[in-house]
């Protein structure tokens, strides 16, 4: 009697969701529903192709001004009883940007990864890109490139000095070895002058001690790229040590944001621009439809050992600064929601 009440219950329950399942939408809901769909993502779509289409238009531009004519002849630049490094020639064709061409033996009697922690560029920080195989007692062709995005960043248009150096790591183990000495290669345009000493720099100059110096050059908000708002950060190194400079604190408006952070190390006596982007989904969690107020702290520490040096309290930041060269947005990753 149970199992025929059972199937007559479940023969009841399947008639209800089909009669449920048949109901049609009114048509206000046919029409509605579909449209703003639609609708909404051919604005999010629109919105994604100007902020790609501004991207594109930002690295035409830089690309427009950079020189490309600068050589580099075959040279011996580095050997020790490790590794010897020659170069030979670099390569401008390539869209992510200049490549520097290699030929690295290694002399060790174990196979490493070849990493480049670090580089400059006419002495200002480029963040490379390289990374090699090489097995023991063999040698290997390979190219570190120099994104143009960084370049464009510190509106480097002619290549004429770049220093980089090389952390070895065992390739079985992964442990790390040992980092060269700084690699330097001069290009057919390298000029024996000095660059703009610090003071021609314009901006907000927010730190001033002991041969360090970090200038703000403003907050752009209205480059219509997808990451959101920049402030471009200079910082000077003059010191006989390689620091790390972090942005410790950064609110917008009053707001603390999390994800907005720099951390940049800079060599003994180069220099650096970056940004911090303000990526817009986190203000649109805030609320912040314009940027009315800006404050960033800072710490400064030895690269090297990690020890501090010295930190910033809160400091204002003035949004109109200098207008900075236009360059093409990075990819990177914005908060996810």
């Amino acid at each position: 009697m149970k199992k025929i009440f059972c199937i007559i219950l479940c023969a009841i329950t399947a008639v209800c969701c089909c009669a449920c399942g048949g109901n049609k939408p009114s048509p206000t809901e046919e029409l509605t529903e579909p449209v703003t769909e639609a609708a909404t993502k051919d604005e999010a779509t629109t919105a994604t192709e100007a902020s790609e289409t501004d991207g594109r238009a930002g690295l035409k531009a830089f690309m427009a001004r950079f020189d490309d004519t600068p050589t580099v002849g075959d040279k011996l630049v580095y050997e020790d009883k490790d590794l010897t490094v020659t170069v030979h020639g670099i390569n401008y064709a390539p869209i992510s940007g200049p490549e520097l061409h290699l030929t690295i033996e290694n002399r060790l009697d174990k196979d490493i990864v070849l990493t480049a922690p670090y580089a400059a560029v006419n002495g200002y920080m480029i963040t490379p890109e390289f990374k090699t195989d090489i097995p023991k007692g063999k040698s290997t062709n390979s190219n570190l490139t120099l994104p143009y995005f960084s370049l464009a960043i510190a509106d480097i248009t002619v290549i004429r000095e770049i220093d980089f150096a090389l952390r070895v790591t065992e390739a079985r183990t992964y442990n790390p070895l040992f980092v060269t000495d700084i690699i330097p290669v001069k290009t057919s345009a390298f000029k024996t002058e000095d660059e703009p000493a610090e003071e021609d720099i314009a901006g907000q100059t927010v730190y001033d001690k002991d041969d360090i110096k970090i200038v703000l050059r403003g907050v752009s908000s209205d480059r219509a790229y997808s990451d959101g708002a920049e402030m471009v950060v200079c910082i000077f190194n003059g010191t006989d040590r390689n620091i790390s400079v972090r942005t410790d604190d950064i609110t917008v408006n009053g707001y603390e944001l999390i994800s907005s952070v720099l951390s940049r190390t800079v060599l003994s006596g180069k220099r650096a621009v970056d940004v911090v982007t303000f990526y817009k989904q986190e203000l649109k969690e805030y609320g912040i439809d314009a940027i009315d107020s800006v404050k960033v702290s800072f710490e400064i520490k030895d690269a090297d050992t990690w020890e501090q040096i010295d930190s910033t309290d809160m400091i204002g930041v003035e949004l109109k600064g200098p207008e900075p060269p236009t360059v093409p947005s990075e990819p990177s990753e914005a908060p996810t929601e």
